[in-house]
Protein backbone atom coordinates (compact mmCIF):
# COMPACT_ATOMS: atom_id res chain seq x y z
CA UNK A 1 0.00 0.00 0.00
CA UNK A 2 2.71 2.26 -1.12
CA UNK A 3 2.84 5.54 -3.56
CA UNK A 4 0.61 3.32 -5.62
CA UNK A 5 -2.26 3.60 -3.17
CA UNK A 6 -1.64 6.72 -2.17
CA UNK A 7 -2.20 8.04 -6.07
CA UNK A 8 -5.83 5.97 -6.11
CA UNK A 9 -6.93 7.11 -3.11
CA UNK A 10 -5.94 10.95 -3.93
CA UNK A 11 -7.47 10.21 -7.36
CA UNK A 12 -10.80 9.14 -5.62
CA UNK A 13 -10.90 11.84 -3.43
CA UNK A 14 -10.77 13.93 -6.34
CA UNK A 15 -13.93 12.65 -7.81
CA UNK A 16 -15.95 12.18 -4.75
CA UNK A 17 -15.85 15.54 -3.94
CA UNK A 18 -17.37 16.31 -7.55
CA UNK A 19 -19.90 13.97 -7.15
CA UNK A 20 -22.52 15.88 -5.04
CA UNK A 21 -22.71 15.68 -1.27
CA UNK A 22 -22.73 11.91 -0.52
CA UNK A 23 -19.49 11.90 -2.25
CA UNK A 24 -18.30 15.09 -0.96
CA UNK A 25 -18.88 13.42 2.65
CA UNK A 26 -17.10 10.29 1.93
CA UNK A 27 -14.39 12.07 0.48
CA UNK A 28 -13.66 13.64 3.20
CA UNK A 29 -13.51 10.75 5.16
CA UNK A 30 -11.55 9.08 3.11
CA UNK A 31 -9.15 12.32 2.91
CA UNK A 32 -9.25 12.32 7.23
CA UNK A 33 -7.55 7.97 6.86
CA UNK A 34 -4.43 9.22 5.21
CA UNK A 35 -2.42 6.23 4.02
CA UNK A 36 1.07 7.02 4.80
CA UNK A 37 2.91 8.19 7.75
CA UNK A 38 6.33 9.24 7.27
CA UNK A 39 7.02 10.54 10.55
CA UNK A 40 6.48 7.09 11.71
CA UNK A 41 8.61 5.36 9.20
CA UNK A 42 11.38 8.00 9.25
CA UNK A 43 11.51 8.02 13.45
CA UNK A 44 11.47 3.94 13.40
CA UNK A 45 13.93 3.60 10.49
CA UNK A 46 16.28 6.12 12.46
CA UNK A 47 16.23 4.76 15.53
CA UNK A 48 17.19 1.50 14.26
CA UNK A 49 20.09 2.24 12.40
CA UNK A 50 21.66 3.95 15.33
CA UNK A 51 21.68 0.63 17.16
CA UNK A 52 24.67 -1.43 16.59
CA UNK A 53 25.01 -4.28 14.58
CA UNK A 54 21.43 -2.95 12.65
CA UNK A 55 22.78 -3.49 8.44
CA UNK A 56 19.42 -1.87 7.27
CA UNK A 57 15.82 -1.17 8.33
CA UNK A 58 12.83 0.07 6.14
CA UNK A 59 9.67 0.49 7.82
CA UNK A 60 5.87 1.36 6.54
CA UNK A 61 3.72 2.85 8.84
CA UNK A 62 -0.48 4.01 8.09
CA UNK A 63 -2.89 6.01 9.89
CA UNK A 64 -6.41 5.09 8.66
CA UNK A 65 -9.91 6.32 10.21
CA UNK A 66 -8.15 6.80 13.96
CA UNK A 67 -6.34 3.11 13.63
CA UNK A 68 -2.96 1.64 12.02
CA UNK A 69 -0.36 -0.90 11.48
CA UNK A 70 3.65 -0.14 11.24
CA UNK A 71 5.22 -3.05 9.66
CA UNK A 72 8.95 -3.05 9.94
CA UNK A 73 11.83 -5.02 7.73
CA UNK A 74 14.87 -4.60 9.88
CA UNK A 75 18.24 -6.80 8.78
CA UNK A 76 20.91 -7.75 11.46
CA UNK A 77 24.70 -8.84 11.38
CA UNK A 78 24.57 -11.90 13.24
CA UNK A 79 26.32 -15.45 12.56
CA UNK A 80 24.52 -16.83 15.24
CA UNK A 81 21.20 -16.78 17.07
CA UNK A 82 22.22 -15.42 20.52
CA UNK A 83 24.39 -12.49 18.63
CA UNK A 84 20.73 -11.73 16.70
CA UNK A 85 19.12 -12.03 19.95
CA UNK A 86 21.24 -9.56 21.77
CA UNK A 87 21.27 -7.28 18.85
CA UNK A 88 17.36 -7.66 18.67
CA UNK A 89 17.14 -6.97 22.82
CA UNK A 90 19.20 -3.41 22.09
CA UNK A 91 16.73 -2.57 19.41
CA UNK A 92 13.57 -3.06 21.46
CA UNK A 93 15.64 -0.40 24.17
CA UNK A 94 16.29 1.81 21.88
CA UNK A 95 12.56 1.50 20.21
CA UNK A 96 11.62 2.30 24.06
CA UNK A 97 14.03 5.32 25.00
CA UNK A 98 12.83 6.63 21.52
CA UNK A 99 10.35 9.84 22.58
CA UNK A 100 8.76 10.22 19.04
CA UNK A 101 7.33 6.85 18.71
CA UNK A 102 4.08 6.68 19.63
CA UNK A 103 3.30 4.22 23.04
CA UNK A 104 0.51 2.23 19.88
CA UNK A 105 3.09 1.91 17.60
CA UNK A 106 4.06 -1.66 16.99
CA UNK A 107 7.65 -3.32 16.42
CA UNK A 108 8.32 -5.29 13.63
CA UNK A 109 7.53 -9.04 13.93
CA UNK A 110 10.63 -10.03 13.25
CA UNK A 111 14.32 -9.69 12.33
CA UNK A 112 16.68 -11.09 9.66
CA UNK A 113 20.26 -11.25 9.63
CA UNK A 114 21.96 -10.72 6.08
CA UNK A 115 21.37 -14.25 4.30
CA UNK A 116 18.19 -14.72 6.48
CA UNK A 117 19.04 -17.70 7.65
CA UNK A 118 18.50 -16.64 11.35
CA UNK A 119 15.09 -15.20 12.39
CA UNK A 120 14.31 -13.79 15.60
CA UNK A 121 11.66 -12.15 17.25
CA UNK A 122 10.40 -9.92 20.41
CA UNK A 123 10.15 -13.52 21.65
CA UNK A 124 13.60 -13.99 22.07
CA UNK A 125 13.84 -11.13 24.23
CA UNK A 126 11.34 -12.29 26.28
CA UNK A 127 7.62 -11.05 25.18
CA UNK A 128 5.12 -13.42 24.78
CA UNK A 129 4.37 -11.94 21.09
CA UNK A 130 5.25 -8.57 18.93
CA UNK A 131 5.02 -5.71 21.46
CA UNK A 132 3.93 -2.35 20.84
CA UNK A 133 6.25 0.84 22.32
CA UNK A 134 4.06 0.92 25.38
CA UNK A 135 4.83 -2.46 26.15
CA UNK A 136 8.51 -1.57 25.29
CA UNK A 137 8.61 1.54 28.15
CA UNK A 138 6.59 -0.79 30.73
CA UNK A 139 9.60 -3.54 30.70
CA UNK A 140 12.93 -1.40 29.82
CA UNK A 141 11.45 2.36 31.16
CA UNK A 142 12.29 4.55 28.89
CA UNK A 143 16.25 4.60 29.57
CA UNK A 144 18.29 2.40 27.43
CA UNK A 145 20.82 1.87 29.96
CA UNK A 146 18.48 -0.26 32.09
Amino acid sequence: MGKRWERRRRRLVHRLSEAGPVGGALAVLLSLGKARNSDCEDVFAETALAVDGVVSAEFECSDMFGGGWQRGKVVLRASSREEATRIVDELLRAFAAEPRLEPRWSTPQQYRNEDGSIVVGAGAAGFSGTPNIRELRDRYGKDRSQ
